[in-house]
């Protein structure tokens, strides 16, 4: 199946996270061009390593500092890569993270935080993409939420709430740019095997195995190819906010 992505400009958070460096990967193997958002050099060059590891190079593969929760700071950001560039074709917001524990002992910096970094810094990138994806007349933005958003679970509510935000959020705004030939679409990851999911996995990998029709955790290559999948305008420029769930059966 051809995805048609070479030479795509491909602009993604969290490209540093389990499920992030996977996409990243997938993408450089399609020929894209990849522009991670970072924070510091030390994940970037673990990145390098993981997509040297794949038996892929470095050439298609870049980056740039950005504060995720400072809309200066990310409007300035795209600004300098579509600059670079001279297009953005594709928005991948795949950063996120959580603390979890009772949503009552939660200070405020925490629940804000965590609003912040899985909610509206996707709803800040996009809003800085699209003036772009406007006069290219055409993108393509994909959110990565969680099973959270959906099944009931305890010491993630604040989480669970921007994730099904960030799922309304890419329904909605589906609707209003999809005449301008830009689509929208989500991802909804169960369980993976990461970096994130480690403590989990280590006190509940039995109830998760029970509880998952296929009786396992998820690997981040499982999630990356149907981000691939939805970037690709050849074999699904016809779907739009849509919120694709990948989770071996939990929900």
């Amino acid at each position: 199946m051809k995805l048609e992505l070479d030479h795509k400009v491909v602009l993604i958070t969290g490209g540093t996270g389990g499920i992030g460096r996977q996409i990243v990967a997938d993408f450089l193997e399609e020929g894209a061009l990849v522009v991670c958002l970072i924070r510091n050099m030390v994940k970037f060059e673990a990145l390098k390593k993981f997509v040297l590891d794949q038996g892929l190079n470095l050439d298609g593969l870049n980056y740039e500092f950005c504060d995720l929760k400072d809309y200066s700071s990310i409007k300035k950001t795209v600004n300098i890569i579509a600059g670079k560039h001279q297009k953005i074709d594709i928005l991948v917001n795949c950063a996120g993270s959580t603390i979890e524990g009772p949503f009552a002992l939660l200070e405020k910096e925490q629940i804000n935080s965590i609003v912040e970094l899985n909610l509206t810094s996707p709803m800040y990138l996009s809003h800085a993409v699209l003036r772009y994806m406007f006069r290219q007349k055409g993108g393509n933005i994909i959110n990565v939420s969680s099973v959270s958003s959906v099944k009931k679970g305890r010491g993630v509510v604040a989480y669970a709430s921007a994730k099904a935000g960030l799922e309304n959020f890419t329904r909605a705004l589906s609707q209003e740019v999809g005449k301008k030939n830009i689509r929208v679409n989500c991802v909804r990851p169960g369980v993976v095997k990461t970096i994130m999911s480690e403590g989990l996995l280590n006190r509940s990998m039995e109830v998760i195995k029970s509880d998952t029709a296929l009786g396992r955790p998820g690997i981040p290559k499982e999630i990356s190819k149907t981000v691939l999948f939805l970037a690709s305008n050849a074999v699904s420029g016809y779907m739009t906010g849509e919120c694709i769930g990948i989770d071996g059966g939990l929900y």
